[in-house]
């Protein structure tokens, strides 16, 4: 073999060295994109099968539903304000919380209402909205199930493997022998870190969800707020004062509303009157003419 051939063939040797070092790292950053992002189809009886493998497996009892329940529960009462209050106390006793509550209490007309959005374990919704419909008059109530085990299944499937793609990651990470090498490890790591942080919230938002039942309840009145009627005396004096007060307020409004047009009528007037003897000074001049 000649020297040039040796050279030729050591060159050749090198080029596909480095070529194939920097195709190692491109083929596995790809790699890992079709990992944070992989493209599996999920059949129900996939759900039930893998339902049922976490039931078995689950032994602390603490085994999380595959279904989202909410409600809706109307009551006639009649003070709707202190039966929120008992709402409360039966919600809290079953181990849930008032996530929203809001209070309508008119002075004189109008319906007193009150509204509450409760979060309830599932496990004893049943229970709690039959204890809370013994609090008033049921006006109406209902009871619905979403079934969220496909987007379980797959959230579960997809945040494992951006685990193993992370654990991967911080291997090629400690093994990086350049800079260029890594700073392109480091930028991949956190983006599968976001995307993982991103899956996180989304699946512990559905846990949430179907570890407790959402219920909204109104409490209304069956009739309307009636006007009170004055106390003694003193309370007639200043319902009388009030009263006075009241109508020189109503006096002061009505008077800005008419200063406006009143403006207006004063250059009408005016006006007119300008038009006038500009007449009369005409006419006067003609007379004296003739």
């Amino acid at each position: 073999m000649t020297l040039v051939t040796k050279l030729s063939a050591l060159t050749l040797a090198s080029i596909l060295t480095l070529t194939g070092c920097a195709a190692s790292i491109e083929s596995y950053e790809e790699s890992s994109v079709s990992m944070g992002s992989p493209e599996i189809a999920y059949t129900e009886d996939m759900a039930v099968e893998m339902d049922m493998q976490v039931r078995a497996d689950d032994s602390s009892g603490s085994f999380e539903p595959d279904i989202i329940r909410t409600g809706y529960l109307s009551l006639s009462v009649d003070s709707p304000a202190d039966t929120a209050d008992e709402i409360t106390e039966v919600v809290e006793a079953a181990g849930g919380r008032i996530a929203s509550r809001s209070d309508y209490t008119p002075v004189d007309y109008g319906q007193p209402s009150s509204y509450l959005e409760a979060r309830i374990p599932y496990e004893v919704l049943d229970a709690t909205v039959a204890s809370l419909q013994e609090l008033g008059d049921v006006q109406e109530v209902s009871l619905n199930t979403i079934d969220v085990s496909l987007q379980k299944v797959d959230l579960d499937a997809r945040i494992q493997v951006l685990e193993a793609a992370i654990t991967r990651l911080n291997e090629l990470l400690a093994e990086a022998a350049s800079t260029s090498d890594l700073i392109a490890v480091e930028s991949a790591l956190s983006e599968r870190q976001a995307e993982l942080d991103s899956l996180q919230s989304q699946r512990d938002y559905l846990s949430d969800q179907t570890l407790f039942a959402t219920l909204s309840i109104s409490l209304i009145t069956p009739e309307n707020a009636t006007p009170t009627d004055p106390d003694g005396f003193l309370d007639g004096i200043v319902r009388g004062w009030e009263s006075i007060l009241g109508f020189f307020a109503g006096t002061i409004v009505w008077a800005g509303i008419l200063v406006p047009w009143l403006g207006l009528v004063a250059v009408v007037v005016l006006v007119t009157l300008v038009v006038r003897r500009i007449r009369r000074g005409r006419l006067k001049g003609e007379n004296t003419e003739g």
